[in-house]
């Protein structure tokens, strides 16, 4: 399905009635034949000189965490698949077509499955479902199998109101902690460490995000909660913190 075709039933409201009736009862594997890279920083630097924009600010963060995967296979699982911006499901599709793994990817909306299905290998599987749910019943490829990569991108942050944002991705977080193990990596988008980074992304949150921090005394974002579950049971340390947050178990 072109993109033309998936904007007109977008605005008729058809994809998201679709949606609503098909969560958790669809998925689609990439159909690319894609091509392959020979190490991490072939594809890093191709991907946001062609895909994305090569001063993203999550640019350093995504590729810390494909780097510690040491080109070797991984497990990856994605919530909030992503088609533009980043193009995040692009790049750990990338990365398991050239260095093998599997990437999982999620969106509770249909329109990123019906354009991914197309720019990403079969080394990618597109699935149509909350991502808290998904994260539960997701089958990986054996009992002993783990995710090496966790990435939580869903449920966009309301800078006005960023506790349900919140909490959805501490949701994520322990729905997927079974499927985790020591040393797994969990990258968290939209989760700025101070007001410097929020607003370097965000200009106009800056209100907002003093009156959380005052309100809460830690910075809102995705992976806030996640962050300070992890600092208060000493569970898992942080690699890098900007406008992601980068966590290893």
């Amino acid at each position: 399905m072109n993109s033309v075709a998936i904007k007109i039933l977008r605005r008729l409201g058809v994809l998201g009635i679709t949606a609503s009736l098909l969560r958790g009862r669809v998925s689609i594997s990439g159909r690319l034949k894609a091509d392959t890279y020979p190490n991490i920083n072939a594809l890093i630097d191709e991907h946001f000189t062609k895909f994305s924009t090569p001063d993203h600010p999550c640019k350093a963060t995504l590729t810390l965490a494909l780097e510690l995967l040491n080109e070797q296979p991984a497990l990856i699982a994605e919530t909030g698949s992503s088609a533009w911006g980043t193009n995040s499901t692009l790049l750990l599709d990338s990365y398991c077509n050239s260095f093998g793994g599997a990437c999982y990817s999620v969106d509770i909306r249909l329109e990123p499955m019906l354009q991914l299905q197309y720019i990403t290998s079969n080394r990618t599987r597109m699935y149509c479902d909350d991502s808290v749910a998904f994260l539960k019943n997701l089958t990986l490829p054996s009992d002993s199998a783990k995710i090496d990569l966790l990435y939580l991108d869903s449920w966009d942050v309301n800078w006005a109101d960023p506790m349900p944002s919140a909490i959805h991705g501490l949701n994520e977080f322990l729905a997927a902690m079974p499927k985790l193990k020591p040393g797994s990596l969990v990258l968290i988008d939209d989760t700025p460490r101070d007001l410097a980074n929020a607003t370097k992304a965000h200009p106009g949150v800056a209100r907002d995000f003093q009156a959380f921090f005052d309100r809460f005394g830690f910075a809102p974002g995705k992976g806030a909660l996640v962050k300070q579950m992890i600092q208060s049971t000493g569970r898992g340390e942080v690699l890098a913190h900007k406008y992601q947050l980068l966590l290893r178990l």
